[in-house]
């Protein structure tokens, strides 16, 4: 794929999808949808990788916030990445993903079903492969007379532990423009800070690299006739028999062993699944119908190893019916009885409260948090998901509970203190004064997400006082903090109050301009 049609690709996939499914959407995306900034945007872009140097790329180092996996005591480092330098990051590897996805296995020999690319609409891959049609497919193979064992292995940190030169090495092996992919390598190696190892995590950019780097032992299982199927590094094989699974498994570990990589043991069985064929001469011969529905592309966003648990789920029609039969009491007291809260447990107990509309049981969540605090940013996006649905008395609680908890910002997880701070700015749940202090008292040290999350958070509750205040922490804040200290100022100060300001930051903003568009957006030339 050329420069131009990269740099222009990935503008549009920005601006469709944002910038990670990790971070809530920032405001600087939808800058975006004013087209000539958008198209300057893209000639930025575009010069910067004609450039074909790292200094040409003018990307700035990265920072990392650690936020929970889908698993217990389990987090990821997950990247935050300047807006200009993902657009940036993501249009260079769009340059070799064509020929990229000419290397990979067939999709339709439904090997590989993780982020085949097809991009349509500003869309990067193709909705036919997913996570969802993964575990079907497994579901389906399962139930052959051949697979009599399935093996279950995923690579343990795979995105983290990931060989920057090897990664590189895999890629000059595919005959690819060599100037574009030492380009990559250099960009990487840069942003983990000259270490060997690590892929930002978080965008689409990186998807794409993490799948070209298992295209060789994608390869080498289907050499060795191994029958296997993968969504990113989430790994099936289906064996006729205990002996092969054995095999199959020890090959798959010692070709990953040269690629640095590992199994991680803790996630990997084999399954006896005889059992679960259905006898053809006594299945039934008729399918249910099921209703027609307007088919929604759905946006191929899934985390890394299952969904990201920061957010809830809504429940489907009949995860409702069926939940509105359980008893809250019993629930709950299987929880309280436990000195080491389950995971599965304080989900389902949230989830039966949904159901059945009993928001009142959401008073318990105090306690539920202090055993297991982890549950933390999902329990917030349900408070405010259903804010119109808790009682007020509820909320008020709520309130209490999670603003003395900012009292102990010293040792508190910064991926905690965002979800916190999002309640607290959230319609029924505000405090605005809490979330002032806390900015006030904000040590340089608590996180590098943190201070923009606050300013986020007042913007709409802010009134002149607070954006001269806030003001005043400009000079020495980051630039994430600085697009949303401009913003908050544009939106709330007098015209003859801000402008002199403006004017200022328009000088020693020039090389961001993501911060200009906020207060000076672009115009057609006429």
């Amino acid at each position: 794929m050329d420069v131009a049609r990269a740099s222009k690709l990935a503008v549009q996939n920005v601006f469709k999808e944002g910038l990670t499914d990790i971070f809530p959407r920032p405001f600087e995306v939808d800058l975006l949808k004013n087209e000539c900034f958008a198209a300057d945007v893209q000639k930025a872009v575009e010069t910067r990788l004609k450039s074909g140097t790292l200094a040409g790329l003018k990307v700035h180092p990265i920072q990392h916030v650690l936020y929970p996996k889908k698993d217990p005591f389990d987090f990821r480092r997950a990247a935050l990445i300047e807006p200009f330098d993902t657009i940036t990051y993501l249009a260079l590897v769009l340059t070799i993903t064509d020929d990229l996805e000419m290397c990979r296995p067939q999709a339709s020999k439904k090997r590989v079903f993780s982020y085949r690319f097809k991009p349509r609409g500003g869309l990067l891959f193709n909705p036919e492969y997913n996570f969802t049609t993964f575990g079907r497919h497994v579901s389906e193979r399962t139930k052959r007379p051949k697979t009599n064992v399935l093996v279950k292995c995923d690579i343990a940190s795979f995105y983290d532990r990931l060989n920057l030169h090897r990664l590189e090495s895999t890629l000059l092996g595919f005959a690819l423009d060599e100037s574009k992919i030492k380009l990559i390598n250099e960009l990487l190696i840069f942003w983990a800070n000259r270490d060997s190892y690590g892929l930002p995590i978080g965008g689409n950019a990186s998807r794409i690299l993490a799948e070209a780097a298992l295209i060789s032992v994608d390869d080498f299982l289907l050499s060795h006739k191994i029958d296997f199927c993968r969504f990113v590094d989430d790994y099936r094989f289906f064996a006729p028999d205990i002996k092969s699974a054995h095999m199959w498994l020890t090959l798959f570990v010692e070709r990953l062993f040269l690629e640095g990589l590992s199994i991680n043991p803790a996630k990997t069985s084999i399954e006896d699944v005889v059992g679960r064929r259905v006898d053809a001469s006594i299945a039934p011969t008729y399918k249910q119908q099921s209703p027609k529905r307007d088919f929604v592309s759905p946006r191929l966003i899934v985390g890394y190893a299952g969904i990201v648990p920061t957010k809830f789920r809504e429940l489907s029609d009949r995860e409702a019916e069926e939940l509105k039969g359980e008893d809250i009491t019993a629930a709950l007291k299987r929880l309280k009885e436990k000195v080491v809260a389950v995971p599965s447990e304080i989900r389902r107990f949230l989830r039966i409260l949904v159901a059945q509309e009993a928001y009142i049981g959401l008073k318990e969540l105090p306690e539920i948090l202090e055993r297991f605090p982890q549950f933390t940013p999902m329990a917030v996006d349900l408070l405010v998901k259903k804010s119109s649905d808790v009682p007020e008395h509820v909320r008020e609680c709520l309130v209490e509970y999670f603003s003395e908890k900012l009292d102990l910002t010293g040792g508190m997880p910064e991926y905690i203190l965002v979800a916190i701070v999002r309640l607290l700015g959230a319609e029924g749940y505000t405090r605005k004064e809490t979330l002032l202090d806390l900015f006030r008292n904000l040590k340089r040290n608590a996180g590098s997400y943190i201070g923009r999350c606050i300013i986020d958070a007042i913007h709409k509750l802010a009134v002149r006082n607070d954006a001269l205040e806030v003001r005043q922490y400009f000079n020495r804040a980051d630039a994430w903090e600085r697009r949303a200290i401009i913003r908050l100022a544009n939106n709330v100060l007098p015209e003859k109050e801000k402008q002199p300001w403006l004017r200022n930051v328009k000088i020693h903003s020039a090389d961001d301009p993501f911060a200009i568009e906020a207060f000076e957006p672009k115009k057609k030339k006429i």
